[in-house]
């Protein structure tokens, strides 16, 4: 059973809605209507990519995380093909301008994959097994090279037939990577510190601009703002970086185990264990808090229109007002399930063109929900899910469980 509250209220412009480590959800249904004064406008979730990029190249889709897509995914669960790679899928899949899917296990291996049949195009095993549940993702640049946060605490650069080209090394576990709008490639770690290098190429490793150590322990995966500025979570703080220099950064109540995420409006939003997600202005400003109620360690989403959706240790996916941090609704999975004891969503949800939301849940399945509420699909994997979701140009859904299975799910095939 899933408790499904629909989004309607919200998307009177856009349709008619939308849509922790530890606590059960009860089962059932019920409908909740959460009362809005703002219309967003009729645009697409996700921002416009440059030609020439991939369908989706990153952590989030683009160096802001929205985890919005310009186009449809799927609404029933017809399964496209499984494959099963050589170690938990905990890291998430990207997706090429080719049909190239990108995909790593925590074996230590990236493989090339082909959107079309499932069937690998390259494989490149790194000889060392890598990764816990925290999903990190590739990048595929505008040239075609893959950056992969992989083994050994090394940033590896794949070229497109999936030869090796080049490692940076970092002191901790490097976290997805990201790109300036002037090209330059910045990456967080494990250890609490940031990197920025010069634009990345299959030549030769980048040169190292600035490193900046910004405490100890870190979650989080850089996001980028439009004038360069980076946002990043350590420890309990959430910091804006430019130039190599801090320009500002803000207290939660307890650490933050989630990235950040930057509205279109230009807002930074980011949750940490107070049960508390935030949002900020450029300067710093606080504009509204949300409380929770549980703990998330679900890295938020953020629409066009201006949606902010995340998901929570009781297996739900909440939506709220970029603008103001209302409540707008909320959709339910599974907490828990007699087999998986583990609890709630720790993906980022995701969001097509028609405001559909996915997300993996760590009890198993992997949920689609229509911006009315309405549950689209259901599939129960078997194993906890903590891989991002990506879609790729023809709607496919591409998701990772801990079985080791790569999932892709509907689609035009």
């Amino acid at each position: 059973m899933i408790k499904v509250v629909p989004i309607a209220a919200l998307i009177a412009g856009l349709l008619s809605g939308c849509g922790d480590r530890s606590r059960d959800q009860p089962a059932g249904k019920r409908a909740v209507r959460a009362p809005t004064t703002r219309q967003p406008d009729h645009g697409t979730p996700g921002a416009p990519l440059r030609p020439g990029d991939a369908a989706w190249p990153g952590f989030g889709r683009d160096a802001a995380h929205s985890g919005a897509a310009a186009v449809s995914g799927p609404r029933t669960a017809r399964v496209r093909w499984r494959r099963r790679l050589e170690g938990p899928v905990v890291p998430g899949p990207v997706v090429g301008r080719d049909g190239l899917v990108v995909a790593a296990s925590n074996g230590g291996v990236l493989h090339g994959i082909d959107l079309r049949t499932g069937a690998d195009r390259w494989r490149l095993d790194a000889h060392a097994t890598y990764g816990s549940d925290l999903s990190t993702t590739p990048l595929i640049t505008g040239d075609g090279l893959i950056l992969w946060p992989g083994p050994a605490n090394a940033l590896i650069a794949v070229d497109a037939s999936g030869r090796e080209r080049w490692r940076l090394q970092f002191g901790g576990e490097p976290r997805s990577p990201a790109l300036t709008p002037d090209g330059s490639l910045v990456v967080g770690d494990a250890a609490g510190g940031l990197t920025a290098f010069a634009r990345p190429s299959a030549e030769r490793a980048p040169q190292r601009r600035w490193h900046l150590q910004l405490g100890t322990t870190s979650y989080s995966s850089p996001a980028v703002g439009s004038d360069g500025t980076v946002y990043t979570t350590v420890d309990r703080d959430l910091v804006a970086v430019r130039d190599g220099m801090v320009r500002w950064r803000t207290s939660a109540g307890d650490i933050s185990e989630t990235s950040p995420a930057i509205t279109p409006a230009g807002l930074i939003v980011f949750s940490a264990n107070d049960d508390v997600i935030r949002a900020l202005t450029p300067a710093g400003r606080p504009v509204w808090s949300y409380a929770i109620g549980a703990l998330t360690y679900s890295s938020p989403a953020v629409t066009r229109d201006g949606l902010v959706l995340f998901g929570d240790h009781l297996g739900r996916v909440t939506t709220l007002d970029g603008a103001t941090g209302k409540l707008l609704a909320q959709v339910h999975g599974l907490a828990r399930t007699p087999t998986l004891r583990s609890v709630g969503v720790w993906t980022q949800p995701i969001v097509d063109a028609r405001h559909d939301v996915y997300f993996g849940t760590r009890p198993g399945h992997i949920y689609g929900f229509s911006a009315r509420g309405r549950r689209l699909l259901d599939i129960d994997t078997g194993a906890t899910v903590d891989s991002y979701p990506a879609l790729a140009a023809d709607g496919t859904l591409l998701v990772g469980s801990e079985s080791g299975e790569l999932w892709a799910i509907g689609g035009r095939w």
